[in-house]
């Protein structure tokens, strides 16, 4: 049976979405159900322990598998958000200008949390306070997904009867921490994340050893600012509901000198017992607070927090904090040029990355038709992939690839992870450039 250490360690979390990811924000009035910008800490952890009871089926009470169970999912492993790469998510401290007249004024912000926020620098306009809202990087956008039922009298749309939701698209990559460590969670796997997986939902897993610390220790100074990274369930010494850490409870003593919260309504579903959880007041996620008192305590406090989190139910994805070392900024702005020019270093960095293999023909052309399978298994992912290994493991595993390197081989699983698909397309047809005359003719025959 394998142990979780409990040693500090991190785990760097990389998730690839093979399928759309809908992450609903819960039942709405309307026919349209909105859904979460990231992957909540909670629904990384029902996802792998679904995926380990899958592997291992139910954990008998008393068994050696339900202790190991236990360990894993109710033990002191934390498993934190998953954001879109290169996504920023405003924080409730800042300010931005709320009628922004270009470019200029949408980038311009204010941190309460270390600056004074009063009008906007650019065009002496309001400013407002930031939701926490996320943020998805440029070219990134959520999927609306509409349909309807069918009136089987008349096979028609029934009236009334239109629904709707979004979703993170295919493709998607994301990533996180899992605070603690153990072998299964660092074995790649398939993944089905949030509702609608029968049609949505599979995703690629991969966990990797980041070392004891997510991020840099913080540089001192006479108050620590913290963010919430997540919701967060805080309640006061009476187990009242409260939307900043408890001085006593989470705090060690010390004292937040202020807040900018919102509170949110966060509830889940429970698979196993088919059951739904308990709705809870939360502090939604970039909820800040600043904390004053000893330098030395406030040291103590900043290389706890980031790994044992705060308030209730961090062991169910919530209460995960970042420690603040600046003023948030809007992310810069990323113009089609930017993002064509981007396009072509990545491709160009993978041709020259690959030519220094030194691949003979033979298994250049095993390179190019692994890509193109990439591709295509992208496109049109398969409808059970519980059970399934990664493509990369797939395809390596293969005899034809026996004669790769393990640097190679190393090199070829980056390739695999590529999430942009238009670089793994243009690659190929560079790649079948390459290709002897008499090869490429044949693979364009295929």
């Amino acid at each position: 049976m394998t142990q979780p250490m409990a040693d500090g360690s991190v785990l760097q979390v990389s998730v690839l979405a093979r399928q759309r990811l809908a992450l609903g924000v819960g039942s709405e009035v309307a026919y349209f159900t909105d859904t979460h910008a990231f992957i909540p800490g909670s629904v990384v952890r029902g996802a792998l322990a679904a995926a380990w009871i899958a592997e291992h089926g139910p954990p008998a009470a008393g068994s050696s598998k339900a202790v190991e169970f236990r360990h894993l999912f109710d033990g002191h492993i934390r498993y934190g958000p998953l954001h879109v790469t290169g996504s920023s998510r405003v924080p409730v401290s800042a300010w931005l200008c709320k009628y922004p007249k270009d470019e200029s004024c949408a980038r311009q912000a204010a941190d309460a949390a270390f600056e004074e926020a009063a009008t906007c620098p650019a065009c002496g306009g309001p400013m407002e306070q930031g939701k926490g809202q996320v943020l998805l990087p440029a070219g990134t956008g959520l999927d609306r997904i509409t349909r309807t039922s069918i009136d089987p009298a008349t096979a028609k749309a029934k009236d009334g009867e239109l629904y709707a939701h979004a979703a993170l698209p295919a493709d998607t990559t994301l990533g996180g921490f899992i605070y603690g460590r153990d072998e299964w969670l660092e074995q790649p796997r398939s993944l089905r994340l949030g509702g609608r997986r029968t049609v949505g939902g599979a995703a690629d897993y991969q966990a990797a050893l980041a070392g004891h610390r997510a991020e840099e220790p913080w540089g001192g100074g006479p108050f620590l600012v913290i963010r919430l990274t997540g919701p967060a369930v805080f309640v006061d010494a009476a187990g009242r509901p409260r939307l900043d850490p408890d001085p006593d409870l989470d705090l060690g003593g010390l004292q937040v000198t202020e807040a900018w919260a919102r509170p949110v309504t966060w509830s889940g579903w429970h698979a196993a017992s088919r059951l739904p959880k308990p709705e809870e007041i939360c502090a939604t996620a970039g909820s800040t607070y600043r904390i004053s008192g000893p330098e030395g305590d406030l040291r103590a406090l900043a290389e706890r927090l980031p790994r044992e989190g705060a308030g209730l139910r961090r062991v169910e994805g919530f209460g995960d904090i970042h420690i603040v070392m600046a003023p948030w900024r809007p992310p810069a702005a990323e113009t089609p040029e930017a993002t064509g020019a981007s396009t072509d270093n990545a491709i160009r960095e993978w041709h020259q990355r690959i030519q220094a293999f030194g691949l003979d023909p033979r298994q250049l052309r095993w390179v190019v038709g692994a890509l193109r399978a990439l591709q295509l298994d992208r496109e049109f992912p398969a409808s059970d992939t519980t059970a399934r290994k990664s493509f990369a493991d797939e395809w390596l595993e293969r005899p034809a690839a026996e004669e790769f390197s393990g640097r190679q081989r190393d090199q070829l699983r980056e390739l695999f992870a590529v999430p942009d698909q238009q670089v793994l397309r243009d690659l190929t047809t560079v790649l079948l450039a390459d290709l002897p005359a008499a090869a490429a003719a044949g693979e364009e025959a295929r």
